[in-house]
């Protein structure tokens, strides 16, 4: 594992880079880009304080994208089931109809 430096709100950090689907980079300028925001609405306050509303609001951002796969999951089920019990019915259908001419 590499590691490689990033910096967030001024202070340069060193560390393993555990993913290569999500770039440390990239990751790193979403926070920074997140507590600068912050800041600017938080007015003085900590550094300590504006990680943890960072940490609050993109656990936030996560969970959301979360329920809304699970939500889209579940509705692609019942679409998914709604059409295999027409298509039983169908068939269904179409099999009595051959029994019939027979």
């Amino acid at each position: 594992m590499a590691s490689e430096q990033i910096t967030i709100y001024g202070k340069t950090y060193k560390i393993k880079a555990e993913s290569s689907a999500v770039k440390a980079q990239e990751l790193a300028a979403l926070v920074d880009s997140k507590m600068n925001e912050l800041s600017k609405t938080k007015g003085k306050a900590s550094t300590v304080d504006l990680a943890v509303l960072t940490a609050l609001n993109l656990g936030q951002e996560l969970l959301e994208v979360k329920q809304g796969q699970k939500g889209s999951k579940d509705d692609l089920n019942q679409r998914l089931g709604g059409m295999i019990r027409s298509l039983e019915g169908s068939l269904e259908t179409i099999k009595n109809k051959g029994s019939v001419r027979s």
